[in-house]
């Protein structure tokens, strides 16, 4: 084809030879592409991640060769593992949508995991099907990356948190597992060693925290780089709240047999919020940087939890302990809730609304909340993971931070690090048995099918 020949290679400049894995490349970035993708090679740079990439200095340094074909758009999941040719692909259909997506952002990976980029507000306002694929650039068939039992993953999963995981048994005082509902026995897990052993007591009350109203100096102490890195990477929720409230809109609009009920329009609100969420971990200092396939264990690992905390964070900005206020922005009174519900979901808002209290006496504030969901975010054990190291360097500054950020700023709660950790795992134990909840609902066909929210919950079930 005369145009192709016309054409050069969107990687090195070199004469393009057609459209590989997505992009106009030639044939030496196509091959080194597929090599790097399919024997999962690690490179570094030796220089600052900026190494200009042309014909003659492509061979140069093959980390920021590997970086440029992602920044231009060459799409992973298009090499197959096993080298043959085709084949189909559960994520297939979103394929154009994801290489539009990384194409217009233009700084996808930067070289300093700190350093900042600009996102623009690309997600359309209804999301397709299936687009962990899309929001994460290159998620792969969960075949390829789970056990292939997915339920033993689960036994592991809940092994993972640093922060100490309890059994599903184990509540505040005043709560038990939700009724109608076998829960697996799982042992309580003790939080690693850099906490102190008390940490693991969930038992233990929570007093009420008596903030200084001015500080000992004469203006607030300084806020650690990665909160407020943390904070300017939050979604616009103006935006988030548009787009749910245009898609359920959509919904609403549909064929009176096509319609959902208000429990699956609750579903779509959920589903709806957890593609805000995976967008926000792509674009995530760390988590950007890790390859797919632990990017795929964290999400999976924690997305219930990451659901549950933004839950509960919107009570707790809201501040009214008889109403539930919505991602929509509209607020339903608890009394109403008691009465259309059933009673294991009236018990899991509940015990969210008591999570919410106890979050309210200890005056958590969104420094503290943005450093809470990432840490969520890594809460997986990074044993588990193949970039370890890049894993565990995030946790350790996300605690750090937090330390640094409530003994400056709250110096007369001293407690208050070690409780907003224990409050996580309760965190973790609401999810799980939200989870299972879900999953009873689905499999009565209750819960619409062919979503994300239905996606990540059989991750961990068959």
């Amino acid at each position: 084809d005369e145009r192709v020949d016309q054409r050069t290679c969107l990687i090195c400049g070199d004469r393009a030879t057609g459209l590989h894995y997505g992009i106009i490349s030639c044939e030496g970035c196509k091959g080194f592409f597929k090599r790097s993708i399919c024997n999962k090679r690690v490179y570094r740079c030796s220089r600052d991640k900026n190494c200009v990439m042309s014909r003659k200095q492509r061979n140069r340094c093959q980390y920021c060769r590997l970086l440029k074909c992602l920044q231009m758009g060459m799409n992973r999941k298009a090499v197959r593992a096993d080298r043959m040719r085709g084949g189909r692909n559960k994520f297939g259909p979103m394929y154009k949508r994801d290489r539009a997506l990384k194409q217009q952002k233009k700084a996808l990976i930067r070289a300093n995991g700190f350093k900042l980029e600009t996102v623009p507000q690309i997600m359309s306002p209804v999301q397709s099907d299936y687009s962990l694929s899309s929001t994460i650039h290159s998620i792969h068939a969960m075949s390829k990356t789970l056990p292939p039992n997915p339920a033993a993953l689960t036994p592991v999963d809940y092994e993972r948190s640093p922060y100490g995981t309890p059994s599903l048994g184990m509540t505040v005082p005043g709560h038990a597992p939700l009724p109608g509902y076998h829960y697996p026995s799982f042992p309580n897990r003790t939080i690693k060693s850099e906490y102190p052993d008390h940490y693991t007591n969930a038992h233990e009350a929570v007093p009420a925290y008596m903030y200084p109203e001015t500080y000992p100096s004469s203006s607030p102490p300084d806020i650690p780089e990665v909160i407020l890195k943390l904070l300017q990477l939050e979604p616009d929720e103006a935006q988030v709240k548009a787009r749910i409230l245009s898609c359920l809109q959509q919904e609403q609009g549909k064929g009176r047999h096509e319609k959902l009920s208000t429990f699956g329009l609750m579903c779509k609100m959920a589903d709806q919020t957890l593609f805000s969420i995976v967008e926000w971990a792509r674009s995530c200092i760390f988590f950007k940087e890790l390859e797919v396939g632990d990017q795929m264990k964290l999400l999976q690992n924690c997305w219930s939890e990451l659901l549950v905390f933004d839950h509960v964070y919107r009570q707790l900005q809201h501040g009214k302990e008889h109403s539930v206020l919505l991602v929509t922005g509209q607020e339903v009174d608890m009394s109403a809730i008691a009465a259309q519900a059933s009673s294991t979901l009236n018990t899991l808002v509940l015990r969210a609304q008591e999570l919410v209290l106890h979050l309210h006496s200890l005056q958590v504030d969104r420094h503290e909340f943005v450093c809470l969901k990432f840490l969520i975010l890594f809460s997986l054990d990074v044993k588990y993971l193949e970039n370890h190291t890049l894993a565990k360097d995030a946790q350790e500054k996300a605690n750090a931070a937090l330390l640094e950020y409530t003994v400056c700023h709250y110096p007369h709660s001293t407690d208050k690090f070690r409780q907003l950790l224990l409050w996580l795992a309760e965190v973790r134990a609401l999810s799980l048995q939200a989870e299972d909840y879900l999953y009873h609902k689905h499999v009565s066909g209750e819960v619409p099918c062919n979503n994300l929210l239905i996606e990540m919950l059989h991750a961990k079930r068959t």
